[in-house]
């Protein structure tokens, strides 16, 4: 509980009458699969552990986390004016460890891309506790909804996300309509982008490692927009009746999927498409030189 301790620590010092955000990134659960036996043996009492059992027992260390972390701010007495949101950056990565959905980590199926998320606020009026809503929310979102929960009143520009709280604490009507799940064009051209209930994926669904041979990718990838649709991939569906993913509507829906195709061919005309970050492999910048830690400098390494 190294993070969570320090989380407490940074709350029981806190100056109660000033505002705090407080950014917590436990890294369970994700590998290593590890975590102290007092964990696992609660799903498994006998014998060598499995990775089922360490893995629920981590799921449990956190859980045990988050209580500290609670517990410490209701000692502190700032419980009751905290907005605690609990989110995951992407799906599992073990197959069918999504399931009912497509996919896993690293794709741009539902799978690996929707994940759950909670938002816990005490002063919430009760009618609106306890609902899940289907309204679209990207991660993007959260940065102008914790500035408009924090009080920040000036006009935000140049921004891809929206101000969410009033749809989460009161049941608004969401403002998005529409996301991107991804546009990638390092090792093979992969986009995907949502469109009320339509979702369109053209390229490759699945990732690639960023080990992978970039001249042996290149030859045997489509690489652009034109060459991923002669290769005839585009996936279109309707995620209202179809959240798993398993009707591809492409040929079906023509006039929805052209719309979306557009909509994509503009995005990457806008010139502000981020281009992915995949840096050559470096043999000696391999932390197994450096006595298996990550440290400030391996990554220049020759």
């Amino acid at each position: 509980h190294l993070f969570s301790r320090k989380a407490v620590e940074v709350i029981q010092n806190h100056e109660g009458k000033q505002p705090m955000f407080l950014y917590l990134a436990f890294q369970s659960i994700h590998k290593p699969i590890q975590v102290p036996d007092q964990y696992s043996r609660r799903y498994q009492p006998y014998g060598k552990l499995t990775k089922d059992s360490k893995r629920k027992g981590m799921i449990t260390a956190l859980d045990e986390a988050v209580k500290n972390v609670t517990t410490a701010l209701k000692q502190s007495k700032m419980y009751r004016d905290t907005v605690i949101i609990f989110l995951s950056d992407n799906g599992g990565a073990d197959k069918d460890a999504n399931w009912p959905l497509r996919g896993r980590k690293n794709s741009v199926w539902e799978g690996g891309t929707r994940s759950v998320a909670f938002v816990s606020y005490p002063r919430m009026p009760k009618r609106y506790r306890g609902r899940s809503t289907d309204d679209l929310f990207h991660i993007v979102d959260w940065y102008p909804t914790i500035l408009a929960l924090a009080g920040y009143s000036k006009q935000l520009t140049d921004m891809d996300g929206y101000d969410q709280w009033l749809s989460l604490a009161a049941g608004w009507p969401g403002p998005r309509t529409e996301l991107v799940y991804n546009i990638n064009t390092a090792l093979r051209f992969t986009a995907a982008i949502r469109a009320g209930k339509w979702k369109l994926i053209w390229g490759y669904p699945e990732g690639l490692r960023s080990n992978v041979p970039r001249k042996e990718t290149r030859a045997a990838f489509a690489q652009t927009l034109r060459e991923a649709r002669s290769s005839d991939l585009l996936y279109l569906f309707n995620l209202e009746t179809d959240p798993s993913e398993t009707v591809n509507l492409a040929h079906e829906n023509k006039q929805v999927m052209k719309i979306l195709m557009k909509k994509i061919r503009r995005i990457m005309k806008s010139g502000e498409v981020v281009k992915p970050d995949t840096p050559f492999l470096r043999e000696r910048s391999n932390p197994k030189y450096y006595g298996g830690y990550v440290s400030p400098g391996w990554c220049k390494a020759k």
